[in-house]
């Protein structure tokens, strides 16, 4: 798994996990410094899936999921992490970044936090609506 996916898929599947927009988780875990934690882990064990990294962020944060406690509402993960994927890999392209900054031009557009909320139902355009909208921010 490259570190694209990785880290896309690490981001939705927390979100899905602790029912927080994706945005968000992506912005703690940027902040927390998860985001390096996950991608030199990936180097030791690149044999891992996200269930493993997931593990090593709860086991650091000692989190339960918020979503056993209240309507889940991003219910969507696996769409949404191949919808970003694609996403950022087009970004990635277009404006030759490594992986982890085109994850950064991703996760902080406004784009990112329509997206994150299925209630708007961004999760189901097409990767370049997604990607020109993102482009016209």
């Amino acid at each position: 798994m490259d570190q694209r996916t990785l880290v896309v898929s690490c981001v939705e599947y927390y979100s899905k996990l602790k029912n927080i927009p994706s945005n968000n988780v992506f912005a703690s875990f940027e902040k927390a410094g998860f985001l390096k934690m996950i991608v030199d882990s990936q180097k030791m064990f690149p044999e891992m899936g996200h269930d493993f990294y997931i593990g090593m962020v709860d086991g650091l944060t000692y989190l339960e999921s918020d979503a056993k406690t209240e309507e889940a509402e991003y219910t969507h993960a696996e769409e949404r992490t191949a919808l970003i994927d694609a996403v950022v890999a087009m970004l990635q392209k277009k404006h030759k970044m490594n992986d982890l900054e085109a994850c950064e031009m991703y996760y902080h557009s406004q784009t990112a936090g329509s997206v994150s909320n299925e209630k708007t139902g961004y999760y189901l355009k097409s990767a370049q609506e997604i990607f020109d909208l993102i482009e016209a921010e």
